[in-house]
């Protein structure tokens, strides 16, 4: 769970303390994801009496206290929370597992040395830990990353913040960005060409990349003779439709970053996996990083185009709606 959507449901728990209906009365300011999980957990309470809510509030508004403490590590990819684990002692791996995300934890036991895996105390051992010790063991742990400020106050939503997105979100700008690139790569193609291209990938993608070819204002246009360059720079690698994109849409974000931007792909390479982290940073690499200049200005525009979209699209939360608004209006 995100430190945002902690803040929402500690907010109804404490609304059931004056009633139902006082907590009922927020779902018209949430978006549709928020609603239907603000739903379920009210929905939770609906067979209990007004003296049963009381004593489960309070078990629940501790749980959720203590998963507060853990959700900067959350925001971590697991991969890389893996390698930091082995580090530690089975006592220790077990608070903070019981502190995270379930699918954070499926993914570490699966990856985790099944010696360490079977040394793990039960979870009643590891629920039970006071909110001092469980302060003590976030800072220790955290010390093995870079620090990762994310506000979900935000008045405008720039480049900079790309490293707010979750993993999933990012994956999905991957992928949109190649669909993207793809298309303006083949602006001067014949439709032979296109065909030939098009017939690789499936019918939703075809249709994707055929709309945006025809669709590209004059400033996206003049981004075609890079994005051939993008394509150049898969030297020929045998991959799938996904991958592909993938890849693509990773050199495209490489393209927006200059020299003052490492600090950025530091917090990036975080909530990324290992695989497209290590992507992005070698398409850095081979880049030499420029000061700030109008084609990266160009570029920064345009990634964030795609955010918009997404997050129109329930791709990204709509959380971030209104700051990316402002920073098109900017």
């Amino acid at each position: 769970m995100t430190g945002h959507n902690i803040h929402i449901q500690t907010i109804a728990m404490l609304a059931l303390l004056e009633g139902k209906e006082e907590a009922h009365s927020l779902l018209p300011y949430l978006s549709a994801a928020q609603s239907k999980n603000l739903n379920d957990l009210l929905t939770s309470f609906d067979s209990l009496s007004a003296e049963e809510i009381a004593p489960k509030l309070a078990s629940q508004l501790k749980a959720l206290s203590s998963q507060e403490t853990f959700s900067g590590i959350a925001e971590i990819h697991p991969a890389w929370l893996v390698e930091a684990l082995k580090k530690e002692s089975p006592r220790v791996i077990g608070v903070i597992l019981r502190h995270l995300p379930s699918k954070h934890v499926r993914y570490l036991l699966e990856h985790l040395p099944k010696r360490l895996v079977m040394q793990l105390p039960k979870l009643i051992e590891a629920f039970y830990v006071p909110q001092e010790i469980l302060e003590l063991v976030r800072l220790r742990f955290e010390r093995h990353f870079v620090p990762m400020r994310i506000s979900h106050q935000l008045e405008r939503f720039s480049f900079e913040h790309l490293y707010f997105l979750k993993t999933e979100e990012l994956e999905a700008l991957f992928y949109d960005l190649g669909l993207s690139e793809l298309a303006l790569s083949l602006q001067e193609s014949s439709r032979k060409i296109w065909k030939i291209i098009l017939n690789r990938f499936s019918i939703p993608d075809a249709k994707t990349i055929l709309h945006r070819i025809k669709e590209f204002s004059v400033e996206e246009k003049g981004l075609a003779k890079e994005a051939r360059y993008s394509i150049l720079e898969l030297k020929g690698k045998e991959m799938g439709a996904k991958s592909f994109l993938i890849e693509i849409g990773v050199i495209a974000l490489s393209k927006a970053f200059c020299g003052e931007d490492i600090p950025i792909f530091e917090c990036l390479r975080q909530k990324l996996s290992p695989e497209n982290a290590y992507l992005l940073k070698r398409y850095l690499d081979e880049q030499v990083l420029r000061p700030k200049g109008l084609k990266e200005m160009r570029r920064k525009e345009w990634i964030l185009k795609h955010v918009r979209n997404l997050s129109q699209k329930g791709k990204i939360d709509g959380l971030w709606q209104e700051a990316l608004k402002n920073e098109e209006a900017a």
